[in-house]
């Protein structure tokens, strides 16, 4: 038997599904976008004004810098402040790696966020901020174990809960519950 020779014919591709499934698609993921929320972090960079930053830097040459430094650990949180533990008395050895600051749930699972003396934290940091009231960045770091949740816990007692910062963001006035709303995480710190 002879081969017969392949006769080439025009393909024609039906689009006519494609353009309805298109059709369809199109309404329903603008639909979905109305009811999809979506959430942003403002970041800006800092403002600068001549007189006022002169003036600041007049008043922060004067003061020396806190470096305010929270470690949490599974058993509580560590503070430090310009390189000496909170509690460390000069002259006296103190187990450097002893939380500050303990639980306020004694044996709670990690995974219990709550665990944590928070309150006790934000009045710290209230402590802190009344003695430097220009300062408003902390460092936080954490044991490698600990819930981000809990880190995150942390970083709203140490800027205070009730904290609303969007207005000064527009150049108004820091309001006074606004302690440590600058949080530096460092990782691997101990």
């Amino acid at each position: 038997m002879p081969r017969k020779k392949m006769e080439e014919e025009d393909i024609q591709a039906n689009l006519l599904p494609v353009m309805n499934i298109m059709f369809l698609l199109i309404p329903a993921l603008l639909m979905a976008m109305e009811f999809a929320s979506m959430a942003s972090i403002n970041v800006s960079p800092p403002k600068f004004a001549a007189a006022a930053q002169q003036k600041d830097e007049e008043q922060k040459k004067d003061e020396k810098p806190l470096n305010l430094k929270v470690f949490v650990m599974e058993d509580g949180f560590r503070v430090s402040a310009d390189g000496q533990q909170e509690g460390a008395e000069a002259g006296k050895s103190q187990d450097s790696k002893a939380p500050t600051i303990g639980l306020a749930k004694q044996g709670a699972p990690l995974n219990d966020y709550e665990r944590y003396d928070y309150a006790q934290l934000e009045a710290k940091a209230k402590g802190y901020k009344q003695l430097f009231p220009n300062e408003a960045v902390v460092t936080i770091s954490a044991e490698a174990n600990i819930p981000m949740q809990s880190i995150i816990m942390t970083m709203d007692a140490l800027a205070g809960r009730t904290c609303k910062i969007a207005k000064a963001l527009k150049g108004e006035q820091l309001p006074d519950d606004c302690y440590f709303w600058q949080p530096i995480v460092e990782g691997g710190a101990g």
